[in-house]
């Protein structure tokens, strides 16, 4: 797992400090990044923290690496940061293979949105 106290840019967390987290799935025939997953942690280690991104690339999926990540990463933050209230995630209803993994971790849904887009 690499951390990073600089909160991913693109995600819209707010500005203070909070601690990334990604765990990375390397493939061992070339070195490269088969898959990863993210979770941000707040800066003081308490409260709620949020998976992010979890990807695996088409040619290595079907292997279990997005469960793998997303369960190591739930391991290693519950161990470094023992005062996380939880953790939180996101899944489009359309991601079936996702919300089965995180169905499989325990995850329950607590509520639904919806995001709306205006073509300027």
């Amino acid at each position: 797992m690499r951390s990073s106290h600089e909160p991913p840019s693109d995600h819209g967390e707010p500005s203070r400090a909070q601690h990334l987290h990604t765990v990375v799935a390397i493939d061992t025939s070339n070195g490269s990044i088969a898959g990863f997953t993210e979770l941000v942690v707040p800066g003081n280690g308490a409260g709620d923290g949020q998976h992010y991104g979890t990807a695996v690339l088409p040619e290595h999926r079907g292997h279990g690496l997005g469960l793998w990540m997303k369960a190591e990463s739930i391991r290693q933050g519950s161990r470094d940061y023992p005062d996380l209230g939880g953790l939180l995630t996101d899944t489009a209803d359309s991601n079936t293979h996702m919300r089965e993994i995180n169905d499989g971790l325990g995850y329950t849904p607590t509520h639904t949105t919806h995001q709306h887009q205006l073509d300027l």
